[in-house]
């Protein structure tokens, strides 16, 4: 019999891939150097083995990592009725694992060479869009609010729009309170099905999700709540990494949104930042197709840096694809039940990858 300690350290173990030219690939979720070799990642969130734990979980992924002179480059290797992609990483903004030039080559010519289509996201300033083999694209943003000034201070530099609103809130006697009450996170998750139903013609993630952030993260999670006495108007979901709150889901009740629920939200997410010591609040991708949401943004004083798409060898449509998408928008009609609508996306976000 293996002893219990042995397994463990087999099950984590780094299996080399080219001894010879330093090449290794790693489990990203269990090596125990993850987090030393991320630790100046520009994408915390998304490097946190918390994070890809999750993954993995919700949506039977493997997150594995390429490593070679301290570079790292994760990716799940997805092979489904949508075809062979290999992408770093699914259902992430982006990763940001730091790249040397030298190491790049070594680290992505055999993922190209498997004849998969591969998908990177990055910040701007990756040695993928000097590859002629990839086709770059900056596509989105990443927006950050810095907490080095009192919270007044924060407040002047809204949008005149954003303080009018935050007021209105305020008015209308929307309470926000940072809570982990697992009550609110499904009713959370209720909203987000219905946000992305009725407003976005788009399935959600499923609650299974939701349940593993509470599972993984700990106190490192809450939902800042805007309750008008039992009801739920409006929130987001927070995750913290470091010394940072990042905001990663947001909803709204179609009752409450003429209300600035949404401004109120993040007010209360930024409130929550100082109270609990924050130096950051990282709004995370914003997707530059997205102009409303860019201009939401903007309005609470963010600092941003571009977001970039590297995809070589894309990925070809196909019938299940085609399927895919018409499924998608039967089940987002509005007169399927929306228990029905977050079955539907338990079952098919993860082809989404």
């Amino acid at each position: 019999m293996v002893p219990a300690e042995a397994q463990a350290t087999r099950e984590t173990a780094t299996v080399a891939l080219d001894a010879t030219g330093g090449v290794e690939l790693m489990r990203a979720t269990t090596d125990p150097r993850w987090q030393k070799l991320t630790a100046d990642s520009r994408s915390p969130l998304f490097v946190d083995q918390r994070w890809l734990a999750i993954l993995e979980a919700t949506y039977g992924l493997k997150v594995v990592a390429r490593v070679c002179c301290d570079d790292v480059l994760p990716f799940c290797d997805i092979d489904d009725g949508r075809g062979h992609r290999i992408v770093s990483l699914p259902f992430c903004d982006f990763i940001d694992t730091g790249m040397k030039p030298a190491s790049w080559l070594a680290l992505v010519d055999p993922l190209i060479e498997s004849g998969a289509a591969v998908v990177i996201d990055s910040a701007s300033g990756h040695p993928a869009e000097l590859d002629p083999r990839f086709t770059s694209t900056v596509d989105g943003i990443c927006m950050i609010v810095e907490l080095d000034a009192p919270l007044d201070d924060l407040f002047a530099g809204f949008s005149t729009l954003t303080r009018r609103q935050i007021r209105k809130a305020e008015r209308r006697g929307i309470d926000f309170v940072a809570t982990q009450d697992p009550a609110i996170l499904r009713r959370f998750h209720e909203l987000h099905v219905g946000v992305r139903k009725y407003r976005h013609n788009l399935l959600a993630q499923p609650f299974e999700m939701f349940d593993q952030i509470a599972h993984r993260f700990g106190d490192d999670w809450t939902v800042i709540a805007g309750m008008v006495d039992a009801t739920l108007a409006g929130g987001c979901l927070l995750l913290r990494t470091g010394d940072t709150w990042h905001y990663k889901f947001s909803v709204s009740h179609p009752d409450f949104r003429a209300d600035g629920v949404s401004h109120g939200a993040v007010f209360g997410a930024l409130q929550h930042c100082v109270a609990t010591g924050a130096s950051t609040f990282d709004f995370g991708r914003s997707d530059l197709a997205h102009g409303g949401l860019v201009d939401f943004k903007r309005r609470f004083g963010s600092d941003e840096y571009p977001l970039t798409r590297h995809v070589a060898s894309p990925l070809a449509s196909n019938q299940f694809s085609t399927d895919l998408g018409q499924l998608t928008e039967l089940l987002t009609n509005p007169d399927v039940p929306d228990s029905v609508t977050a079955q539907a996306g338990s079952v098919l976000y993860r082809y989404f990858a």
